[in-house]
Order: C-alpha cells, then sequence, then structure tokens
C-alpha cells in the first residue's frame, strides 16, 4: 500500500503527534494493529499537507486540510 510507504519529513510541534498517523505508522501500527489502522484511514475526511496520508479524523494528522 502506497500510504505506508510515506514518510513524514517535516517536523510537527503538536502536543498530540503521538496520534497522529505519521506517529503511529512510525511504530508499526498499520502492522500490529490493522483493524485500529483501518479505523483510523477508512472512508477519509483529510489529508496531511506534510506527509499526504489521508484520515478521517483531522486529529489524526499533522497539518489537516480537507479532502
Amino acid at each position: 500500500m502506497a500510504d505506508q510507504e510515506m514518510r513524514c519529513e517535516k517536523h510537527c510541534d503538536c502536543e498530540r503527534h503521538d496520534q497522529h498517523l505519521c506517529y503511529m505508522i512510525a511504530l508499526g501500527l498499520n502492522v500490529t494493529d490493522e483493524r485500529e489502522y483501518q479505523s483510523l484511514v477508512a472512508e477519509p475526511h483529510f489529508r496531511c499537507g506534510h506527509c499526504g496520508r489521508t484520515a478521517r479524523s483531522e486529529d489524526n494528522l499533522c497539518v489537516p486540510a480537507p479532502l
């Protein structure tokens, strides 16, 4: 999946960065808990301006923009 290969190369200063997809994927969430990962990315409404990932909630992206 191309989404898994994307990298977030810009720094995010958000206090809740541990809830962002780039952080969770770096820790392997997409491999260790595929069901949880799918719940975050299914039916996306936002795209990250840093890494390009899409997510259902803007809370899971560093720089969310509506799709």
